[in-house]
């Protein structure tokens, strides 16, 4: 995409070169916002390419503002970004912590809603000779 800018750019240079050199006739140019003041005898050409030149200074100027906000934008989404992997570090390791937590803890016994559907005992039923297996292995695989 910049090849393509570039290459246009350079068309619209050679055409004002160009159409300056067909344009060499003296001319004398009055200023609208200065009464009565008429400039010296200037060549066609020598105003196209100040033409030109201010254009294209004047286009560089806005270019520029505009990439303002875009830098702005872009550091915006990186604090966010930065934040955002900030949090998933934390709760990442949340869930490491919270093993360490619960190393010496026993397993929580089986709640009445997840027995039923699962088949296991009630908290009625001896929910510690299911489980208390499963929590000495547990543990003593640590």
């Amino acid at each position: 995409m910049w090849f393509v800018r570039w290459f246009l750019t350079l068309l619209v240079m050679i055409y004002a070169v160009i159409f300056a050199a067909f344009n060499l006739d003296p001319i004398t140019l009055r200023i609208p916002w200065i009464p009565f003041y008429d400039t010296q005898p200037l060549s066609k050409a020598v105003v196209v390419l100040l033409a030109v030149a201010l254009g294209m200074l004047l286009w560089a100027v806005v270019a520029f503002i505009g990439s303002i906000e875009f830098r702005r934008r872009i550091h915006q989404l990186e604090r966010q970004n930065r934040d955002l992997k900030v949090e998933l570090t934390s709760l990442r390791n949340r869930a490491i912590l919270d093993d360490h937590e619960l190393e010496g803890a026993e397993a929580p016994p089986a709640q009445s809603s997840a027995a039923g559907v699962l088949g296991l005992p009630h908290e009625d039923e001896d929910a510690d000779d299911v489980f208390g297996d499963v929590t000495h292995v547990r543990n003593s695989e640590r």
